[in-house]
């Protein structure tokens, strides 16, 4: 790919990003600002006792540990926006494509010299790779805010706030498994993503009714014909979150390189390019 082509995928992730702000900017950003007011009404409700006792436990808690060990706890921290933004990459996705031709916009992009291919490939990379770092920034600038805010407290009740120090870096750190833990599960859901963009690519209405609608059907046909329930235990198979949660860097190969997500990628590589294909007929 040379440099005209990087440019160009650029502005398409540049475009994508723009036109959903609202579910991979303004949605973190409105989910933190609820997050910190909630933690200033709980500290509010506290006794100062309390909180003093609170803040002495971390820093002795967390001094002197290994940030990437206790990573893993702070994790869970990130829960409400793993989940805010797998609900925003739903919508996203299932009007990836089905927006485009909806608004005539699909046109401008056809006369313009970007293939259909990097069109689709764009939507993959800014659900996988691009969205989610607005996530991590904008629970980062919340750990800072948090990290401060102790510390100033810390020290107004006199406590050695050193420890807060690795709390915060273990924290940090867990953004990093959460970041990887996305990909992965981009990843390991690409059949998913590939059907989803596949029926929003051509569907005339509501992709995410006939995603769902055919879905069943094959089903049904694949147990009334065949007897068997591939497709139900492919599914199933793909529905355990240890499978693509990053918990370790050991993890990393562990999880990308074995047949299941191999297999996975081939499946999701086939839909996506049923996508591309479809793409090229227009309502």
């Amino acid at each position: 790919m040379n440099k005209f082509h990087l440019l160009q995928f650029r502005a398409l992730l540049k475009r994508e990003m723009l036109e959903h702000r609202n579910l991979f900017i303004v949605a973190p950003v409105i989910l933190a600002g609820l997050v910190l007011l909630f933690s200033v009404w709980a500290m509010t409700r506290m006794g100062q006792d309390l909180i003093s006792v609170g803040i002495e436990y971390m820093a002795l808690l967390f001094n002197g540990l290994s940030p990437l060990e206790m990573a893993p706890i702070f994790m869970f921290l990130a829960i409400p926006f793993i989940g805010v933004f797998y609900l925003c990459a739903i919508i996203y996705l299932m009007n990836s494509l089905y927006q485009d031709r909806q608004e005539l916009s699909i046109l401008f992009w056809q006369s313009m010299p970007v293939s259909n291919l990097n069109t689709v490939l764009s939507k993959l990379v800014t659900i996988g790779i691009v969205a989610p770092l607005f996530y991590i920034a904008t629970m980062f600038v919340l750990y800072v805010i948090a990290m401060l805010w102790l510390t100033i407290l810390g020290w107004s009740y006199d406590i050695e706030v050193a420890g807060l120090g690795y709390m915060f870096l273990a924290a940090v750190a867990s953004l990093i498994f959460v970041y990887l833990s996305i990909i992965t599960t981009t990843l390991w859901l690409l059949p998913t993503i590939g059907w989803v963009i596949l029926f929003s690519a051509f569907a005339k209405r509501t992709p995410i009714m006939w995603a769902i609608g055919v879905f069943i059907l094959v089903g049904f046909l694949e147990e009334f014909i065949f007897g068997t329930q591939f497709l139900g235990n492919f599914v199933e198979s793909r529905s355990t979150p240890t499978q693509y949660l990053i918990l370790d860097f050991q993890d990393v190969v562990e999880r990308l390189i074995n047949y299941d997500m191999l297999f996975g990628i081939l499946v999701g590589s086939i839909l996506l390019a049923g996508a591309v294909y479809m793409r090229r007929f227009i309502d």
